[in-house]
């Protein structure tokens, strides 16, 4: 299992230990290249990390009432994260084309970038790539989820508190919460 210790890999990481401290630092370079190497191809499928995390959507990427849900986290992951098309795709579960063509809506919506952005809350990636939630859903959901009231999350979001009790209400219902 990727990421599991056992015993061997304690025994491993003794001996290689040792060893370290003989090489020279091309030698040690080397090594941390190829380590860093081997970690990125057997990352946890379905989710970016970038160095130990995953990414995180900042709360205050929607705090503009130029942009949709959608749009807000697709601009902020290509230029915020940097991020390719087909990367952010995949990380959402969505078509390329739909994530480009949101691009581009959202670029010609708000042409500059994301500004002082308020870190208050973070969403996962991977909290927003279940399709069965639209992607305001998803969020809403996630944030509640850590305790936040509706006026809480309404503030955040920048949308009416009825629009976040309606949106949490149909979230509830999906989840089987709510007959």
């Amino acid at each position: 299992m990727p990421g599991s210790k056992s015993a061997s890999d304690d025994e491993i990481i003794s001996s290689i230990g040792s060893k370290i401290s003989t090489l020279s630092s091309e030698g040690k370079i080397k090594l941390l290249f190829n380590l860093a190497k081997d970690l990125k191809e057997s990352k946890p499928e379905g989710k970016e990390i970038r160095g130990d995390k995953e990414i995180a959507i900042p709360v205050g990427i929607f705090s503009n009432d130029s942009l949709g849900s959608l749009e807000a986290i697709v601009k902020y992951l290509r230029e915020g994260c940097k991020l390719k098309f087909s990367r952010i795709a995949k990380l959402l579960n969505r078509s390329n084309k739909t994530i480009w063509a949101t691009y581009h809506n959202a670029s010609r919506k708000m042409p500059s970038p994301f500004e002082n952005l308020s870190l208050e809350a973070e969403i996962p990636v991977s909290a927003i790539s279940d399709r069965s939630f639209s992607t305001l859903e998803s969020v809403v959901g996630f944030i509640k989820g850590k305790g936040y009231s509706n006026h809480e999350v309404a503030a955040m979001l920048h949308r009416d508190d009825r629009t976040i009790w309606a949106v949490y209400d149909s979230v509830k219902k999906k989840r089987g919460m709510k007959k």
